[in-house]
This record gives C-alpha cells, structure tokens and sequence, in this order.
C-alpha cells in the first residue's frame, strides 16, 4: 500500500545512541537504560491487563454455564451450545480481512486522518452485515438438518446470536483500530466491561425467571451486553481521532484505491483461509456429533471447550496487541517506536500461560468438573487430552504469526493452514465413514499439531539464519 508522503514526512533523523554511534558521555547510556525501562513497564501492563481480561472472560463463561444449566437442564443447554458451535460460521462476516485492514489503516492513524478511517469501517460494516445475514440463513438450514424435530425457539435463539455477532464483529473491528492507535489497555478496559454487563444481565434473568422458557433469553443478553460493547469502543475511537483539517495530500483516495484492499486481502488471506476452515468446522462438528451421538455429547463438548480456554484464550488474545503494537511501531521512526521488547515478551508470557493453563484445565476437567457444571463429562478422557495438549501446542504459533504479519509475509502462515484444512477434509470422511462425529475432531486436532509443530521448527529455523 502506498502510505502516502504524510507518512514519510513523519520525522526521520535517529538520535546518535540508536545510529550506532559512539555517545558523547554516561549520560545518554542512562537515558537509553530508562527508555528501555519504560518499553518494558508498558509491555508488563499491556501483558497484564490482557491476562485479566482473559481470567475474567473464563470465570465469566462458567458462572454463565453453570446458570444456564440449571434452568435449562442437559438437553435444553445442548441446543444452546449447538447455536454457540455456529460461531465459527458467523465469525467469517468480516471476511477475515482485519488484520490487514489494522496494517493498512496504522499510517492513517498515525497521521490522523479521520476521513480515511471512517471510511474503512464504513466499508468493513456494510460487507459483515451482508455476509453476517447470508451466513446466518445457512446456520437455520443446519440446525433443520441436523435435527429430527425443528424447534423454533432454537431459530427464534439463532436470530438474536447473529445480531450479537453484527454488534461483536462491528466492535472488534474498532477495537483492533483502537490497539495499533497505541490505546492497547483501553480495549481490554473495554472488553472486561462486556464480560461485566453480559453476566449481570444473565445473573438478572437467573433471579427474575426460575424456569427458563428457552436458551434464546442467553442470546439477547450477548446481544445486548455486544452492543454496549460496540457503541463504547465507537466513542473511544472517535475520540482518539479529533476531527481535524485533513492533511495536505489526502489519503481517502488511497482507501478508495484497489491496491489498498488487494493489499489488505493478500495480508488477510491466512486469516480468511483459517475463517473458511471454522466455517466449514462450524458446519460440521457439532451438528454431527448432535446428528450421531445426541444434545448430551454436545452439551459436554461446550463445557470442555470452555475449560480449554484455559489453554489457549491468553496466549491467543496476547498476540492480538502484539500485531497492533508491531503495525504500531512499523510506520514510526525508532525513536518513536514505543513496543520494541513486545514479540519477545509475547512469547515468553505465551509459552508460560499455555502450560500452565493445560495442567489446570486438565485438572479441572478430571477432578472438579461436577463441581463446577453440577455433571458429569460424557467426553472420552482421550479426546479430552488430545484437544488440551494440540490447544497448548498451537497457540505457540501465535507470536510468530502476528510477527510475520506486521512485516507483510504470509507463505508460511499459509502452508500451516493448508495442514489445518486437510484435517478437516480428512476428519469429516473418518466422521462420515464411523459414524461419530467425535472421530471429525480427534482427526482434526491431530492435523492441528502437526501443523503448528511444523510452523515452530520453521520459525526455529528463521530466527538461526536471522542472527
């Protein structure tokens, strides 16, 4: 994409100490010592707030869990964690394309051009509202597959999810804007009041109704605490952005010009490949598993997917700033460069979450799961272990994804994903050919590994030739 000159008429003269030239005296040592202080004080809060969020997002979706099941029971819970596998589905309404729209749109922000932005988001909202409407459709058609009698209060419940996904899908595109506009901690402020609001409705709906007529009061809960969400971050972005004189030279045309979103969709197309392959999981692993074992099988999938968040949802949401922060720092000289240490305390905070959160989850999973959901789990102890430990080994991955990302390269994102979807291929004919839709996601998760073991020697080995 072609920044433009307001981006390379930022200032470009590096102080002697970063030049590389001998400095005059002790005194730029400390300061230097101090700037470096100051990055890791910021990364350490960045990190923490985003452990926070995450804890608080797990702690949250189990008191949900353990609500919901008491009013709506095995059966009644499983229709709702049918509607919630569709996720999947419905996250592809924004085309995968945010993380090189976040890339494209970091000069713009960097040179406050209000007009630029808006007129992204504006394009982002009109493609996930269609996409978001269609895809939806197609969730209704499998949910009439999948079971033997349709139940309307699951389609009246699918209706009020996909407009909790429109108002989720507007705010975390906002949100991604708001991380690379350098107001990282205020996004995970953001996202913990969600979490706030959504368990306060539900707990509400728990103490008002003793019984529950159906799991659709859940999805208008979601889609009111994702529209608070939404309209929250739409105000904290606006805010960051003044409205202003635009700048000499223009960038709108830019966001007009086909180079910007072919450069957005080619830096996307890892991300939307992965989007196509949830799609097709979505449409696939718990309507089999509803389809071949029943609703209890499914219930107590949601429930062990919900304990491996455990696992994968810190490292995993660390590595979103972490793009924001290098797509930050990309367009800056260094001395304005304010996330230097971010990839390699990412990873080392990952690695430590990941394990970490695989011995506790297993933990609970094993010892404490009637405790917390007041039943037991009907998942085989295998598949339970199997999808932890692909989980750990996975979400590895994610620093160096976001690292490529941030420099424009996207081959060997790619090849890791082509891994992930001929497992998906393969696990949906085991699937068809066992009879059990459990086989779908051993077969899978198996892919998965392989996959994600292959992308970290590469990466192992990138980082040898690089020194």
């Amino acid at each position: 994409m072609n920044a433009g000159p307001d981006v390379r008429s930022l200032p470009t003269e590096l102080p002697r100490e970063v030049r590389g030239d001998r400095p005059a005296g002790f005194a730029p040592l400390l300061r230097r010592a101090a700037t470096l202080t100051r990055d890791l004080r910021r990364q350490l809060e960045v990190q923490a707030w985003v452990v926070v969020t995450l804890v608080l997002g797990f702690v949250v979706g189990i008191l949900i869990s353990r609500l919901a099941l008491a009013r709506l029971g095995e059966a009644g819970y499983g229709k709702y964690a049918l509607i919630v596998g569709f996720s999947g589905i419905l996250a592809f309404a924004d085309f995968g394309l945010v993380p090189g729209v976040t890339r494209g749109v970091a000069p713009f922000l960097a040179i406050g051009d209000r007009a630029a932005v808006e007129m992204v988001l504006r394009r982002m909202d009109r493609l996930a509202f269609g996409l978001l409407a269609a895809l939806t459709t197609v969730c209704a058609a499998l949910v009439c597959w999948s079971m033997q009698v349709v139940d309307w209060r699951v389609l009246h419940g699918l209706a009020a999810f996909g407009v909790a996904t429109l108002f989720t899908t507007r705010a975390e595109t906002r949100a991604a804007l708001l991380r690379v506009s350098g107001a990282v901690v205020t996004s995970y402020w953001l996202k913990a009041f969600q979490y706030v609001v959504y368990l306060s409705l539900v707990f509400a709906l728990y103490r008002a109704f003793p019984v529950w007529s159906g799991f659709w009061v859940l999805c208008y809960a979601q889609a009111v605490a994702a529209y608070i969400q939404y309209v929250t971050v739409a105000r904290c972005l606006s805010r960051r952005m003044p409205a202003a004189e635009p700048v000499r030279h223009h960038s709108t045309g830019s966001v007009e010009a086909t180079d910007f979103w072919a450069e957005a969709s080619r830096l996307s197309s890892p991300e939307r490949l992965n989007r196509v392959i949830q799609l097709v999981v979505g449409a696939m692993e718990r309507p089999l598993l509803l389809a071949t074992t029943g609703l209890a099988i499914v219930t107590s999938y949601d429930l062990l997917l919900r304990l491996m968040l455990l696992v994968s949802a810190v490292p995993a949401a660390l590595s979103q700033p972490l793009l924001a922060m290098l797509s930050h720092d990309a367009v800056r000289d260094a001395p304005s460069r304010t996330f230097s240490s971010g990839l390699r305390l990412t990873r080392i905070v990952s690695a430590v979450c990941a394990f970490a959160g695989l011995i506790v989850a297993l933990a609970l999973w094993m010892y404490f799961h009637s405790a917390l959901f007041g039943m037991p789990s009907r998942i085989p102890a295998v598949v339970a272990v199997v999808i932890a430990v692909v989980a750990a080994v996975n979400v590895l991955t994610a620093p160096g994804t976001a690292a490529l990302l941030a420099e424009g390269i996207v081959g060997p994102i790619m090849a890791k994903t082509y891994v992930e979807a001929a497992g998906t291929v393969i696990g949906g004919i085991a699937a068809w050919l066992l009879r059990d839709g459990l086989a779908f996601i051993v077969v899978r998760n198996a892919a998965i590994g392989v996959g994600a073991i292959g992308f970290l020697i590469a990466e192992e080995r990138r980082r040898r030739v690089a020194r």
